[in-house]
């Protein structure tokens, strides 16, 4: 692949898990056509959800151009014939199954066949990125690639722009974000992200006791799940609508502590440099828990005792459910020391290739 002549993809998401996976489809398709000026054809099946995310697709439509990217209504069962026949490069997002034919047809059109894999920090992931497998039922050649936090792996995503346009970022904008939102400027200001399956009720309970005013950003969704919509002595607690991809960028960026979760907003929280406490998905046999301690293994890598203590202890609260009060008042009281350890880690990454980037050079050489 180069800037100079458009390459033409497929880029295939089937909707799973809320936004998530029609998020980062969605981040990488306008990456791989802005800023690498590959023609991307997004097949997705829920185009219902994904409007959520696009509120100018026209649910009815089955091909339409959105922001320069052709997008299908696809349909994955095995039997359909309905997709659009391969381009020279197919990216099959998170390895779901494909209809019979189109993979007759990628191996006939000899279309180089990539699937994009979940985003690990697990040492696994460095031996297994860039490996060929071969399908048992089709025989259909594909390439795995794996976004990950080292030099061994695919990087992770990010825009061109994202650094410049986070360092743009003023006070004056971070007000303005704050009080659109309906929030009040000079408050600590914490985004709340979470799957509804957490205790939510017995964390708000366990950080009023901190008798530190606080607000706190949770997504409307989540707000009216909320059991007790109780009056709490320092807490404000406010619902916000659904946000475009820079909107929820601009919440993360003007929060002093970010919950997030899955993987979209995982990256996101430690693209905007702050503080962040990460929710794997939850999966059987404490899988996510294994991923979660390879990712803070990883991200702390370089830091400090203390901080690598806090940070430890911190996420092992939040995914457990236990609250301790003496813990989050011992976080709150080394705010800036994990500020200026989040910042520092979140710029040692934008120096590294990003995941689109690594892509689009591996394509080339083949």
């Amino acid at each position: 692949m180069n800037n100079k002549s458009p390459i033409v993809c497929h880029l295939i998401c089937k909707v799973i898990d809320f936004f998530g996976d029609i998020g980062i489809a969605w981040r990488i398709a306008k990456q791989l056509n802005v800023d690498f000026n590959i023609e991307v054809h997004l097949l997705v099946d829920d185009l219902i959800t994904t409007q959520r995310l696009i509120p100018s697709l026209k649910t009815s439509l089955k091909k339409q151009v959105i922001d320069g990217i052709n997008i299908y209504h696809g349909d994955f069962s095995e039997d359909s014939k309905s997709l659009p026949p391969p381009p020279a490069f197919v990216f099959n997002l998170f390895n779901i199954d494909l209809p019979n034919l189109y993979k007759a047809l990628i191996q006939s059109e000899k279309s180089k066949y990539i699937v994009i894999e979940y985003l690990s920090a697990e040492a696994w992931v460095d031996n297994f990125h860039l490996k060929p497998s071969i399908d048992p039922k089709s025989g259909l050649n594909k390439t795995f690639f794996y976004p990950g936090f080292t030099n061994q792996t695919g990087g992770l995503i990010r825009e061109k722009g994202l650094f410049l346009r986070r360092k743009g970022f003023s006070q004056a904008k971070r007000n303005k974000v704050i009080q659109s939102l309906g929030g009040e400027l000079g408050l600590y200001s914490i985004s709340l992200f979470y799957y509804p399956t957490q205790k939510i009720e017995v964390f708000l309970d366990a950080i009023d006791r901190m008798e530190k005013p606080i607000q706190l950003f949770v997504p409307k969704y989540l707000f009216d799940l909320l059991k007790q919509k109780k009056n709490y002595q320092f807490l404000y607690i406010i619902p916000y609508p659904f946000l475009s991809h820079e909107d929820f960028d601009n919440l993360l960026w003007s929060c002093n502590l970010n919950f997030v979760r899955g993987e979209d907003s995982w990256i996101r929280a430690l693209w905007a440099g702050k503080p962040f406490i990460w929710q794997p998905y939850i999966q059987e046999n404490n899988i996510h828990y294994i991923k979660l301690k390879a990712f803070l293994r990883c991200y702390c890598e370089s830091c400090d005792q203390e901080v690598s203590e806090i940070l430890f202890k911190i996420h092992d609260d939040w995914l457990n459910n236990k609250f301790s009060d003496v813990l989050w008042r011992n976080f709150f009281k080394h705010q800036p020391l994990l500020e200026a350890f989040a910042l520092k880690q979140s710029n040692k990454y934008f120096k590294e290739a990003s995941f689109v980037e690594s892509l689009v050079d591996y394509c080339s050489e083949t």
